[in-house]
């Protein structure tokens, strides 16, 4: 392509809208950044706005603007970007979109997929739900209109195409998108162009066309009127969801906002790094789980890197707090922009004599604690004669760790040589081998008996209020707190349904007689935990799927301080070709669903506008909840829903053995290769959990306490003194903190109402569904 530029200057050239595209070429052939840079200067190459072209649907709102960030400036680097949204082959488009595109100083978008029946003309207006609007440009047919024109030898057929889109484009200048997947230019392709038609950009077509008199779109595309929509992708390898969700959680809301409030310097070239690794799985076949397992095996490692990265982040901002705390004690750090309480689980160590303790909290006052097991402190035991005490311990050293612990001490009593160890180095630095010399001499004759020993630990859970985006510290006091109040039984007994599934990766597609399985052949349950903070009741269903015995495990937990009920299930998966769903009932009967994800909440019915040759299924995606019919679900991750009579069904596992079957029941049309991907039967175990939740009270910031639970530290300064924190805090109704970084604070009302809200002491007013950034 860059060869055929640059022999013809009347050629131009629109990239796919990603600059990976641009960064995957120089990796292989640096060379060609000036010849690039130069084309892109002169306007006759358009790369850009996209890092990668996005799943608009399964990554997190955060996620979509870095993108958009991302690909704005490596585009700068090589002379500027193409100033238009291009989204022609998402599978459906968000509600948000034309804000987040505004935002950025697009005004203009590219679409094809998800675009309803209802648009009858080449060009409308999107709107989002806060009112701001970008000139969307529909491609009938898609982004390959034209591609077949120059398919043959001879004249371009060009006048039966414009035969055929004429009616879309009234007495505007036709769009022929000459290009499609995996597809060279044809060489011979400007000698070949007839003498009325121009060669230009998107940006060159999209510029010349105004605005008025066109009709509004608001909101959301989903339809399948007129293109495969493919909302099986959003089941399909729900681990590359699971993870997902993990990395931006540990990137978004920990270790960006720790790192900038009590970190050092700013780690900017760690966080780059993970963001890359955030930008290359967000491309919507790589996210969907619609390619090779080859494909899905490099996502899940590029997701697991930048957890990684952010996980370490997290924990040296942590170990910073922890300076300022005291060795014995525990610093309980709170990651939402508001005060909120959460159960932490400690290991505290305690002297035998206490039979009951509390934590005792930096104003003195105290919280009950609810106890879940001691450990033992005797770790390993041996005779051994004096002469060999040393070598028996060399042995068992690595450096200074010793049985999983550190090595800190010794004593001797009687007969009896003790090592003592623990989690963290006190003193921080031991002279080893001087140890050894000194237990050596002091051991030299006689038997003796050689002890690794641990101080005695319990572990217990509390109830820990804690400043907005701040810490607070505890520690074990003899006296017992208060008695908190009894935990309620957690009432709930979701439904597992399982059905065959003979769809692929893009549509789910069940067999004519396929049988529901949702009676268990075998079933019982048990209590496994009935303290005053927590309760843990445990359901084991033994199910008959395709002759094969699956047990399932039904973990329901509620905590004294939650009105909500968290919920796990578990089983190790043998099957294929099958769709698992979880059934969670309503408590009144409902028509529309409310769905939470990029940036907004979403109104949904239960009669989703087909007409392209795909079935029309009621699956929708939600973010981190989905309500209707008086109760809401808290989702950790990307889960694709849907509402039934009385039910609200999750798919928890869907498995597939192709990305695309041509056979598919519900899809007339293939939507990619028929190639097999057993990877994507996902065997082995499986785990999906959720919170049931009976009141819309308070739901988004019960959200973000389901998905942002507190972290711990344990302390490590030589001060006696209790402290802590506040970081930012914010108030505010249906106002969410999406980012916080040094510079800027990322915010956004998820609400249809006017918001005067206040966060870190600034008062800022929010229009319906606003987004803002606002500088620190």
């Amino acid at each position: 392509m860059l060869d055929q530029l640059e022999r013809d200057e009347r050629l131009r050239f629109t990239l796919d809208g990603q600059l990976a595209t641009v960064d995957d070429y120089l990796e292989i052939r640096p060379e060609a950044e000036g010849r690039i840079r130069r084309l892109v200067e002169a306007g006759r190459l358009a790369i850009g706005p996209w890092q990668t072209l996005v799943d608009e649907f399964l990554v997190d709102g955060e996620t979509i603007l870095r993108n958009l960030e991302a690909g704005l400036e490596r585009a700068e680097h090589f002379g500027g970007t193409m100033r238009v949204g291009y989204l022609p082959d998402m599978f459906g488009h968000v509600a948000q979109m034309p804000q987040i595109l505004s935002s950025a100083g697009i005004d203009a978008a590219v679409v094809w997929r998800g675009v309803p029946a209802a648009v009858d003309f080449h060009r409308f207006r999107w709107e989002a739900p806060d009112g701001s609007a970008v000139v969307a440009e529909y491609l009938p047919a898609g982004y390959g209109n034209a591609a077949y024109l120059f398919e043959a030898d001879g004249d371009a057929p060009v006048g039966a195409f414009e035969d055929r889109f004429r009616s879309w484009y009234g007495k505007d200048d036709i769009l022929g998108m000459v290009g499609t997947d995996h597809t060279a230019l044809a060489e011979d392709f400007m000698s070949r162009v007839p003498a009325d038609a121009e060669v230009g950009t998107l940006a060159d077509y999209l510029g010349r066309l105004g605005a008025n008199g066109l009709s509004t779109w608001r909101g959301e595309m989903r339809s399948a009127a007129r293109a495969n929509l493919l909302p099986g992708v959003v089941s399909a390898r729900v681990d590359l969801k699971a993870a997902c969700a993990r990395a931006e959680r540990w990137l978004e809301r920990y270790a960006e906002p720790l790192q900038a409030l009590y970190g050092d310097d700013w780690p900017e070239p760690f966080l780059r790094h993970a963001w890359a690794r955030m930008f290359q799985n967000a491309a919507h076949d790589s996210i969907c789980g619609c390619s090779a397992d080859e494909v899905s095996a490099q996502v899940l490692v590029r997701y697991a890197e930048a957890e990684q990265i952010a996980r370490e982040l997290t924990s040296r901002a942590l170990a910073r707090i922890a300076a300022d705390v005291p060795r014995g004690a525990f610093a309980i750090v709170n990651p939402s922009p508001f005060e909120r309480t959460d159960l932490v689980e400690l290991e505290l160590t305690v002297p035998e004599g206490w039979d009951n303790f509390a934590l005792e909290l930096p104003n003195g006052s105290q919280l009950p604690t609810q106890e879940l097991g001691r450990q033992e402190p005797l770790l390993w035991e041996t005779a051994v004669a004096g002469a060999d005490i040393a070598v028996a311990i060399t042995r068992r050293l690595h450096g200074r760790e010793l049985f999983g612990r550190f090595l800190n001490g010794y004593g001797i009593d009687g007969d009896v040589v003790r090592l003592d160890v623990g989690d963290r180095p006190d003193p921080e630095w031991l002279d080893v081998d001087q140890l050894l010399q000194d237990l050596t001499l002091a051991t030299a004759a006689g038997r003796w008996t050689l002890r690794i020993a641990a101080a005695p630990k319990r572990k217990v859970l509390a109830a820990v209020p804690a400043p907005p985006l701040g810490w607070t510290s505890v520690r074990a006091v003899e006296r017992p707190g208060s008695d908190p109040a009894t935990c309620p039984d957690p009432a709930l007994l979701p439904r597992l349904v399982r059905g065959k599934d003979l769809g692929d990766s893009y549509n789910y597609a069940p067999p004519d007689d396929d049988e529901l399985v949702d009676t268990p052949v075998a079933e019982r349950q048990e209590t496994v935990e009935d303290g005053p903070l927590r309760r843990v009741d445990v359901l084991q269903r033994t199910y008959v799927w395709d002759a094969h015995e699956v047990e399932t495990t039904t973990r329901l937990e509620q905590r004294t301080h939650e009105p909500f009920v968290r919920v796990r299930i578990d089983f190790d998966n043998p099957c294929d070709d099958q769709r698992v769903r979880v059934h969670v009932p309503l408590r009144e009967a409902a028509t529309t669903s409310l769905a939470e994800g990029q940036f907004a909440l979403v109104e949904r019915d239960r009669a989703p506008e087909a007409g392209y040759g795909e079935f029309p299924i009621a699956t929708y995606p939600a973010s981190s909840l989905v309500a209707a019919g008086g109760i809401v679900v808290l989702l950790e991750h990307v889960t694709e829903y849907e509402l039934l009579e009385d039910e609200l069904a999750l798919t928890m596992l869907r498995s597939t053995g192709l990305i695309s079957r041509n056979d598919n029941r519900w899809r007339e049309d293939p939507a990619g290769p028929s190639l097999p991907i057993p990877a994507a039967q996902l065997h082995g175990p499986c785990s999906f959990s959720f919170s049931y939740l009976p009141s819309w009270d308070d739901v988004l910031e019960n959200a973000e306490a389901y998905r942002l639970p507190f972290l711990t530290a344990a302390g490590l300064s030589g001060t006696a003194v209790l402290d802590s924190r506040a970081g930012p805090n914010l108030a505010g109704h249906g106002i969410v903190l999406t980012a916080l970084q040094p510079s800027r604070a990322r915010l956004v009302n998820e609400s249809p109402h006017d918001v005067t809200a206040t966060f870190a002491g600034e008062e800022l007013a929010f229009g319906p569904w606003q987004l803002r950034t606002v500088a620190r």
